[in-house]
């Protein structure tokens, strides 16, 4: 197995000083506007991509950047992280941020498991499912744009960014299967807690 090091925690740790960043100007007309940037970022080159690149390099260690020219996982977990965290942030007066806490179970599995609340929990499942079984990176994020989006849409819930950039480092560094597990394994498992309060109500 590939050991990932203490970057797996740096990682978290600059995808946070970025988004602290934009949170802190949110509301003026260039964030906005660096928001727009980034959300418009996602499949294409990140050198159309100016407003991000200035962000990301501003807080990316030495050891973090490319050296063949291909982005590293490092600044593919970070980038991706950031484009989601815009997604998400996109019209939304209240930060959909997940503030830093001690309570590690809440991940994207906590987050997400509020989509099932509204009664229509096959389809959320569904799309749930078609996340967690991806087997490419690439998809895997598509996926994700999808869950984010419908997570906007229909929920107030946050997500703890900084430790989803951490989960998706650890997926690129061969962890895939564990940080799914982990997602699942609270996307279900506090639902499956509510149900069973419900059943001992009747």
């Amino acid at each position: 197995m590939i050991k990932t090091s203490n970057k797996t925690f740096r990682v978290e740790s600059v995808t946070r000083n970025i988004i602290n960043e934009i949170k802190s100007d949110k509301n003026s007309a260039n964030a906005r506007a660096t928001m727009a940037n980034i959300r418009n970022s996602v499949n294409r080159p990140l050198t159309e991509s100016t407003d991000l690149l200035a962000l990301l390099f501003r807080y990316m260690p030495e050891d973090f950047l490319s050296t063949d020219g291909k982005i590293s996982d490092e600044e593919r977990a970070i980038v991706t992280t950031i484009q989601l965290y815009a997604i998400h942030q996109q019209s939304k007066a209240e930060s959909v941020l997940l503030e830093e806490n001690s309570e590690k179970w809440k991940n994207l599995g906590y987050s997400l498991r509020s989509l099932r609340k509204d009664g229509d929990s096959v389809a959320v499942d569904r799309r749930f499912n078609s996340m967690v079984t991806s087997t490419t990176f690439q998809e895997l994020s598509h996926h994700l744009r999808q869950m984010i989006k419908l997570l906007k849409s229909k929920t107030d819930a946050k997500v703890d960014y900084p430790r989803l950039s951490r989960d998706l480092y650890r997926y690129l560094r061969g962890y895939g299967e564990e940080v799914k597990f982990s997602w699942a394994s609270r996307y279900y498992f506090v639902n499956s807690e509510k149900e069973g309060e419900k059943k001992n109500e009747k």
